[in-house]
């Protein structure tokens, strides 16, 4: 080749070079299922259902499970989360997602989410999508059962009292039961006990087996008798207030 015809064919390449459009644009996701604030069952299982989009090509996306909170306000504790990544065959500028994920029996009832998000081939990343909705499982919908009493009056002064009583039940399978007498705001804690065997999904507790007397190391203020339950799938709590002044 003359050297006369090469320099053109250069500049046409570099012409060409500095005149590529670099692809900016992030690739969009649209969750369709579950719905916002929508209930899944253990028996249906999870059914997601997505649309994602890119103008040049996607690459791959990763789909999250997690729980929020349990819908009785107990911190989180799921036993279903899973997070999956995918390469996308063929770098489709589109894919449609409709996949049912099996949840077991033994997934606890209360708050979970959905996260979705995708990058393209250029590594541009979506913004992600969330979706909030709660599972119910298919066996155990009944939580467990707090009865429990603890001061007789509102407001205890230095002298006076209490023992609590009553008992914690589960129609299956209680796993797990706690009570916790303090400050509400935790600042001050007179007795912590997590009952150590569960017999007959049944705590029961009397009067007879402690007392709780008002002295001077009692801060003033509001105060409770806390309990928390767990079965198998799902968790209660329930307080007795109660104020303490002097």
């Amino acid at each position: 080749m003359k050297i006369g015809t090469l320099i053109p064919l250069l500049a046409i390449v570099a012409f060409a070079a500095c005149n590529q459009v670099t692809d900016a644009e992030r690739p969009t996701i649209s969750i369709d299922l579950p719905n916002e604030n929508g209930i899944v069952t253990t028996n249906d299982g999870l059914r997601i259902v997505a649309t994602l989009s890119d103008d040049t090509g996607l690459l791959q996306y990763k789909v999250i499970l997690d729980g929020i909170d349990s819908e009785n306000g107990i911190a989180a504790d799921s036993t279903s989360s899973f997070i999956i990544v995918e390469g996308v065959p063929n770098k489709d500028k589109a894919l449609y997602l409709d996949q049912v994920f099996p949840l077991s029996d033994t997934t606890f009832n209360g708050s979970y989410r959905i996260i979705l998000a995708c990058i393209d081939i250029e590594g541009n990343e979506s913004l992600k999508d969330t979706v909030n909705f709660e599972i119910k499982n298919s066996i155990d919908n009944t939580p467990p059962v707090i009865d429990v009493g603890g001061p007789s009056s509102d407001t205890l002064t230095i002298g006076q009292g209490f023992s609590p009583f009553g008992t914690i039940t589960d129609s299956q399978s209680l796993i797990y039961a706690s009570i916790y007498i303090g400050k509400v705001d935790g600042s001050d804690t007179l007795h912590w006990f997590d009952f150590p065997v569960i017999q007959n999904n049944l705590v029961l507790f009397g009067p007879s087996e402690a007392w709780w007397a008002v002295d001077s190391t009692w801060a003033q203020g509001h105060y409770h008798l806390y309990c928390t339950a767990w079965d198998n799938y799902s968790g209660v709590s329930s307080s007795v207030p109660f104020h303490v002044s002097y």
